[in-house]
């Protein structure tokens, strides 16, 4: 198994959007093969969220993201999603794992 871990800094008044914007992002990485995304708000911190997205494999997670690349309907919802950060410190920090066990 591989994962995909993001965290993000939203603000408050952005939440609704950056909720639909996941929604639609998820739907187009499920139809090109990801295994599964799961979104938690952080229990203490209402802006902070994390994304975790699941893979068979390094091999796979690079298929997915290729095709999911290729899909016109990402561009817009990519764009519209990075519009919601106001600096750098809140851009998306990625973090990859593998399952060893």
């Amino acid at each position: 198994m591989y994962v995909a871990v993001y965290h993000y800094r939203v603000n408050k008044e952005k939440t609704e959007q950056f909720v639909m914007l996941e929604k639609k992002a998820i739907e187009i990485y499920l139809e090109h093969g990801c295994l599964g995304v799961e979104i938690y708000r952080d229990a203490k911190d209402s802006g902070r969220w994390m994304e975790i997205n699941r893979y068979r494999d390094l091999g796979h997670h690079n298929t997915v993201v290729s095709a999911v690349d290729k899909d016109p309907r990402i561009k817009p919802v990519f764009e519209e999603f990075m519009s919601l950060f106001d600096d750098e410190a809140g851009r998306p920090q990625k973090t990859s794992y593998y399952r060893m066990l």
